[in-house]
């Protein structure tokens, strides 16, 4: 998925575009190359724009992870916000965390003469490679306030003993 640029980065640049065309003694009118700058300006927005909602009508969201290890487990902790738990799967195939959530909604508006529906749906799936050997027994997994928190515990992993010859 591509990295998309929230709407306060947009408008925080275009600030900065604003105050360097000042600088430039770009803001008075009778720049020849004022209103050509105003034109990209306008144009950079747009794309963003656009991008910003091609990014939202996909519905697809990969969340950050932070993953953490202790001496007896793998924690790994994602947003997922507006998702509640029986929205969630989350799976584990060798050294590999699969987290995958979607949610659907639907809103209905009758007034005289109009009515609209509109649906929504949101898809979060990640990813990620366990810097350890996990044991499926004992994981478990907590969803609160929009975070979530899967513990794994870590494979007890041999030690070397030396074998005698006889």
């Amino acid at each position: 998925m591509a990295n998309i640029i929230p709407a306060e980065e947009l408008r925080k640049l275009q600030k900065r575009m604003n105050r360097l065309m000042e600088d430039l003694g770009l803001t008075d009118l009778e720049s020849r190359y004022l209103e050509e700058l105003q034109r990209m300006q306008k144009r950079m927005g747009d794309l963003m724009e656009e991008a910003e909602t091609a990014d939202v009508q996909s519905g697809i969201m990969t969340p950050l992870a932070d993953i953490r290890e202790t001496d007896e487990a793998i924690i790994v902790t994602m947003d997922l916000p507006g998702i509640v738990k029986n929205e969630v799967d989350i799976t584990i195939h060798g050294d590999e965390l699969s987290v995958a959530a979607e949610k659907k909604t639907e809103s209905e508006v009758e007034e005289k003469n109009y009515h609209r529906r509109e649906r929504t749906y949101k898809r979060f799936e990640r990813r990620v490679r366990l810097p350890a050997s996990v044991k499926e027994e004992g994981a478990k997994a907590r969803l609160a306030e929009g975070v979530l928190e899967i513990t794994l515990p870590k494979e007890v992993v041999a030690i070397r003993k030396r074998i005698s010859i006889d």
